[in-house]
């Protein structure tokens, strides 16, 4: 059992991980083959996962000399071009999402920033994205994981609990209170089979993981 633990919480950071850097920037040569490496299974008793898996996977097979540069158009339409009102636009900025007048740099922000420093971290892109960027946000997640797992490893329960209290606190109060929005905008706007599967595979893994480090707070317990 305490191996089983160890893999599923290095797993939370490696997913995590990845997911950081899909929406940070567009997919380049060397992240395109990777993923291509990878399983996407249809079968893993999650509808949400196997559809996400299923439009990703179908859309990386089908991958020729053309993929990259669709792939970074789509991201750039998605994420960067901004001619769309933010109202409708899936804008990777928690403030649009929260703030009453949709703008940029509101509450959200500051929140977020205040939480970066409060565990020590100072987020890698802030200067060009804004740290309530989804993907910085995902990185807070990311190295919050990577902590867990070595606090679970190292046998201490008192940091694993802090550090598990920390993220879920910040995936209810943050990730889980815009992402599923902007996933849904995201899916209806991307043209590409792969950053709509992304979309799905976004809020299952938010969902799951909520559920996941519940989970191991009560065998810690």
């Amino acid at each position: 059992m305490k191996e089983q633990v160890s893999l599923a919480l290095a797993d939370r950071a490696a997913s995590y991980g990845l997911l950081a850097r899909l929406f940070n920037r567009e997919v380049d040569e060397e992240l395109l083959e990777g993923l291509r490496a990878l399983p996407f299974p249809h079968d893993t008793g999650s509808a949400p996962f196997d559809e996400a898996n299923r439009l990703m996977g179908s859309y990386l097979a089908a991958a020729d000399e053309h993929t990259r540069t669709e792939l970074a158009v789509d991201f750039a339409r998605l994420f960067v071009v901004r001619r769309r009102s933010t109202r409708t636009a899936p804008y990777p900025n928690e403030s649009v999402h929260t703030s009453e007048e949709h703008l940029v740099m509101d509450r959200a922000r500051d929140e977020v920033r205040a939480l970066y420093r409060a565990e020590g971290l100072r987020a890698s892109d802030a200067a060009r994205l804004g740290e309530d960027h989804i993907a910085l946000e995902l990185e807070f997640m990311q190295v919050g994981a990577q902590r867990a797992a070595a606090a679970y490893d190292e046998g201490d329960g008192e940091e694993l609990r802090r550090l598990l209290d920390v993220q879920a606190a910040f995936l209810d109060e943050h990730l889980l209170n815009w992402v599923p929005s902007f996933a849904a905008t995201m899916e209806q706007v991307a043209r590409t089979g792969f950053y709509r599967g992304l979309a799905k595979l976004l809020v299952a893994h938010l969902r799951e993981d909520r559920t996941l480090m519940d989970e191991v707070r009560n065998l810690d317990a």
